[in-house]
């Protein structure tokens, strides 16, 4: 485990970023701690090396299960969303009841093209 240095430098999108690097997961993926903290009990499974380990295994693997991805009380409101492989500039929608909608994506909106 590395120790946790202080950063500070301006990230890709132009803004500045300030603050203690945590942990390193890789090129370009990093998680710094900015700010107080607030006075919080937080759960084991929960800290920072018990994250970055859930995180790493997740990104490891190719995909993300379906029962992840629609889980929760908001589940009719989530949608998965990948490349239609007959057409690449194509986007498919699936919902949490396994419905599909082809379409594209219109100024960061879903607009279906083909049922």
């Amino acid at each position: 485990m590395t120790k946790a240095k202080s950063v500070s430098r301006e990230a890709a999108t132009g803004q500045f970023v300030q603050g203690r690097s945590v942990a390193t997961l890789g090129r370009g993926l990093s998680l710094v701690k900015v700010g107080r903290a607030s006075k919080t009990s937080i759960r084991p499974e929960d800290t920072t090396t018990v994250l970055i380990q859930k995180t790493a295994r997740a990104l490891s693997k190719p995909g993300i299960d379906k029962a992840v991805v629609f889980r929760g009380p908001n589940a009719a409101k989530v949608f998965s969303y990948s490349v239609y492989t007959q057409d690449p500039t194509k986007v498919v929608r699936e919902a949490a009841d396994g419905s599909l909608a082809i379409g594209r994506l219109v100024d960061g909106k879903f607009r279906v093209v083909a049922k």
